[in-house]
């Protein structure tokens, strides 16, 4: 397992660790500023997240085939 794998992970877990979900839907206590900051941060740890991890696999994938 390589760095960019681990660091996507690491995005994944950080993603989900945010707490978006009361910030969206109970507007009353949360303002609307700082739900849709949780939510694009979300968006951005996920993205990330996949673009590190997929990467990697792709950059395994290149050197078992011997290319």
């Amino acid at each position: 397992m390589n760095k960019n794998k681990v660091l996507g992970y690491i995005c994944w877990l950080a993603a989900f660790l945010i707490p978006f979900q009361a910030s969206l839907l109970s507007t009353e206590e949360v303002s609307n500023v700082k739900g849709l900051i949780s939510f694009v941060a979300l968006l951005i740890l996920i993205f990330t997240g996949y673009i590190l991890v997929d990467g990697a696999n792709a950059a395994d994938k290149a050197k078992a085939h011997g290319h």
